[in-house]
């Protein structure tokens, strides 16, 4: 059960894709026209940017509400959000309003290249609640895929790289905030978020993959010695 040969990752990117969608709309969709509709209506840029960052606090407090669970990057996510607008509201600073979300990004990067140093990386836990969820026979399977050192490398590799490319995604939204309209972050900002997600489940799913064909030849090496 524990051979990582039997290691679908087409499941990780399933799931990730169908975890997305309704994100897509409480985090995309919802920010954008509100903060269109309220900026016509003559609402201020600040007030009509904090408005909208409403709907991803919702969209964490709805998940909650679904599994009686929140994750600890959950936490992380309501906190910046609600820190974040609080002192933009304060400050008054529209521009703060705009990067706020790029702290947020960067500290998941941060996250993902601190989780480096623990005994297993973040992209472990994550890929497991994707693959196992709450399944006890399932979790049991994908904890024992640690054993194996190229399980163990290749979600060390992946946890890397997503590190470096939210890291570079925050600089590239803080970019945009100092070079362009706010109308045109609020509508790019989310839009570059999703992009690099979904490529980056699209990445991790072919490297997991290509790394159980490597698996599986050299299974098939040892039983034909």
């Amino acid at each position: 059960m524990n051979d990582p040969s039997q290691f679908d990752p087409s499941e990780v990117q399933g799931g990730g894709l169908r975890q997305a969608l309704p994100a897509l709309v409480w985090d995309a969709a919802l920010p954008v026209i509100v903060f269109n509709v309220l900026t016509h209506r003559g609402v201020s840029t600040l007030w009509a940017l904090a408005a909208g960052g409403i709907f991803p606090a919702l969209n964490i407090a709805r998940g909650w509400i679904q599994t009686r669970r929140l994750e600890p990057l959950g936490l992380i996510v309501m906190s910046f959000l609600a820190v974040g607008t609080a002192t933009s509201l304060i400050s008054g600073s529209v521009l703060f309003a705009l990067i706020k979300e790029s702290f947020l990004t960067a500290t998941f990067g941060f996250i993902c290249l601190g989780s480096l140093l623990g005994q297993r990386p973040l992209l472990f836990y994550i890929s497991r609640q994707f693959v196992a969820g709450s399944d006890p026979v399932r979790l049991e399977w994908w904890n024992g895929l640690w054993q194996y050192e190229a399980f163990r490398s290749g979600m060390r590799f992946v946890t890397a790289m997503w590190g470096v490319v939210y890291l570079i995604e925050a600089l590239v939204r803080v970019g945009f905030a100092l070079t362009l309209t706010p109308a045109t972050v609020v509508a790019v900002s989310p839009i570059m978020a999703f992009a690099v997600t979904v490529v980056m489940i699209a990445w991790t799913r072919r490297y997991m993959l290509a790394m159980r064909e490597r698996r599986m030849r050299a299974l098939q090496v040892t039983e034909a010695g």
